[in-house]
């Protein structure tokens, strides 16, 4: 079979680190970004690509184009990889719809984005054989230390990922797994995306750390060896609870929070007594690189919220299921920024799901 060729479409943290990561690995990749935000894509071609340290590889990744031309960037890849946050995926994904190519891959990191571009593609009229594949998280713990320049901190051994529909998730994986073998078979989307953790992590850390937040403008201590103490860990493992109710009727591939830094890190002596000790003591999110934010409205309650504890809730509703832990964390936050998640982030309309049962779901996305 002939090597994969890569688009990434992004110039984030996420987007510089495949670049150079499957660059250095000796994959063609084009790197892309919309003209709006043409600025880090201009520093890297200055620089004439991506440097990059830590973990994921050491080098100076030369890429083999540099495009703002979204659909020459893509035109003849195997794999498209959405290297931004959850917000990237509509944009991008729309921009494409009339260029995609049939047997295309396009890989979204959780925040469902599998099937929300399925319900976008459907509404475009796309019937071209582009299939969205996803991942429970992102691979990388990583940082673009300035536009070109990258260092990552950590890299999972192992992460789940799927397609939609399943029946297609094992062809991804052979054309993928000599890029990157940490990829593994989830049953499917539901369980990339209810399996996502960020969303657990996260916004009780933000939220009930925001006196110190505001106080401090997160200078002087770290979000997670100084703000993940007993109550607050407390407080997620009651919401993965919760989690794990809605995850369990469509999918059995799923990670409970407790256990998940020792089964996503081996090798990094992440996994302590307790939950709170695992987050206060990890090497990884330990490291000066990941500083406590400067703001309670920082993208750890604007991505994870409306992507990830927003769409649960609604799923929640439809199903009559109780989630009150994760309901008190989406009002909590609400409050403080004035903004209502419930209604402004995801809902199972927006997945394509509304009026379904988890038998519906569950054939629907396998």
């Amino acid at each position: 079979m002939n090597k994969p060729k890569f688009a990434v479409l992004g110039t984030g943290n996420s987007g510089q680190t495949f670049a150079a990561d499957i660059t250095l690995k000796g994959y063609s990749v084009n790197l892309a970004e919309v003209p709006q935000f043409q600025t880090a894509l201009t520093a890297i071609e200055k620089k004439g690509g991506i440097e990059i340290s830590g973990h994921a590889g050491q080098g100076f990744a030369k890429l083999n184009m540099i495009t703002t031309d979204l659909a020459e960037a893509i035109k003849g890849v195997n794999i498209i990889i959405i290297g931004g946050s959850a917000y990237a995926h509509e944009p991008f994904s729309k921009a494409l719809a009339k260029h995609f190519e049939d047997s295309q891959y396009i890989f979204f990191t959780s925040n469902f984005g599998a099937l929300r571009f399925h319900r976008w593609m459907k509404e475009a009229g796309v019937t071209t054989r582009v299939t969205p594949v996803e991942s429970m998280s992102l691979l990388y713990a990583t940082r673009a230390l300035e536009p070109g320049v990258v260092a990552c901190i950590g890299v999972k051994n192992g992460l789940p990922v799927a397609a939609l529909p399943a029946s297609r998730t094992q062809a991804f994986l052979e054309m993928i797994k000599p890029v990157f073998p940490q990829f593994t078979a989830a049953d499917n989307v539901w369980a990339t995306s209810v399996n996502n953790l960020n969303p657990i992590v996260h916004p009780p850390m933000v939220l009930f750390n925001a006196g110190r937040i505001e106080s401090t403008g997160g200078k002087g201590w770290n979000l997670y060896a100084d703000g993940a103490t007993e109550s607050v860990a407390r407080m997620m493992l009651a919401m993965d609870e919760e989690r794990m109710s809605l995850l369990r009727p469509v999918s059995k591939s799923g990670i409970a929070f407790k256990d998940a830094f020792e089964a996503l890190y081996k090798g990094y002596g992440v996994a302590k007594k307790s939950l709170s000790e695992t987050l206060r003591q990890s090497p990884i999110h330990g490291d000066r690189a990941f500083p406590a934010p400067s703001s309670v409205d920082t993208r750890y309650i604007n991505e994870d919220l409306p992507f990830g504890l927003a769409p649960w809730s609604s799923i929640a509703r439809m199903w009559k299921m109780p989630v009150p832990n994760i309901d008190a964390v989406v009002q909590t936050a609400s409050t403080m920024l004035g903004i209502d998640y419930f209604t402004k982030g995801l809902t199972v309309k927006d997945l394509g799901i509304e009026g379904m049962k988890p038998a519906d779901v569950k054939a629907f996305i396998e």
